[in-house]
């Protein structure tokens, strides 16, 4: 499992902050993950970028989580815990994995 793990040091999400993704729920996701990575003492660590488009504007809003380059689209709320519990392994207070 270790090797799912990014390396703390070089990790970043970045998120297309363009309108398509932004008016789909971009905002609130970019919202969510600054508030879960403060909670989960991560916010030294892990860096969250807003970006231009990411050419992804039909399946909005975008993340990729670097520096792997995995790229996820329509993402939801309810998906951020899993997203940061599979590249930064699970908190305390969320039991469910990705």
């Amino acid at each position: 499992m270790r090797s799912q793990n990014i390396n703390h040091k070089l990790a970043c999400i970045l998120i297309c902050q363009k309108s398509d993704c932004w008016q789909s729920g971009g905002k609130e996701v970019y919202r969510r993950l600054e508030q879960e990575l403060r909670d989960r003492g991560l916010s030294d660590r892990v860096q969250i970028q807003k970006t231009g488009c990411q050419k992804q504007c039909k399946q909005a809003p975008n993340l990729v989580i670097m520096p792997n380059k995995n790229l996820y689209t329509r993402i939801k709320l309810s998906q951020i815990d899993g997203l940061l519990n599979r590249y930064f392994g699970s908190n305390s207070h969320h039991q469910n994995q990705f």
